[in-house]
């Protein structure tokens, strides 16, 4: 956690929007993770058969589990997440753009070579434009779009 005096905006978001799932979204998952086990029999792929097997497995594993809550901290020096502080060297750009919820997000682009952009949701109550101006002091502003393995992951369900 930052220093208090430093914090400027702080505020809960949920790792992810949890869905309910139905028991045909299961089905349906299984049974391709079925057919794609069987076809990689056939072609004598065992090695992809286990991969497709155990991303199956985790996929209903994952469907499951309740979103972790995690707080988000914009102060002078950088960026908290949870356990994980960006400073503001190491953020290239941000956006404020609505989710697929039409909810305000924040996304950061960062310098990490896995996963650059990072999507943070807005809390109700924060006020977007006194947040875009405190980035502004620090950061470059670009639009941005929502990366495309996160949309895929909303579309799947999760």
């Amino acid at each position: 956690m930052l220093h208090d005096n430093t914090i400027n905006f702080s505020w809960e978001a949920e790792e992810f929007k949890f869905k309910e799932k139905r028991k045909d979204w299961y089905w349906i998952i299984g049974a391709a993770a079925v057919i794609g086990i069987v076809v990689s029999i056939i072609f004598s792929n065992y090695l992809f058969a286990v991969l497709i097997f155990i991303a199956g497995v985790l996929m209903i594993q994952m469907a499951s589990r309740e979103p972790g809550i995690y707080i988000v901290e914009v102060s002078n020096e950088g960026v908290q997440v949870g356990e994980d502080f960006y400073a503001y060297e190491n953020i290239m750009r941000f956006w404020i753009t609505k989710d697929t919820h039409d909810e305000p997000t924040l996304l950061l682009l960062t310098n990490q070579r896995i996963n650059p952009i990072l999507v943070l949701p807005i809390h109700p109550n924060i006020e977007i434009l006194e947040l875009r101006d405190v980035l502004l002091d620090f950061v470059e502003e670009e639009k941005m779009k929502v990366p495309l393995s996160s949309r895929i992951i909303h579309k799947i369900g999760f």
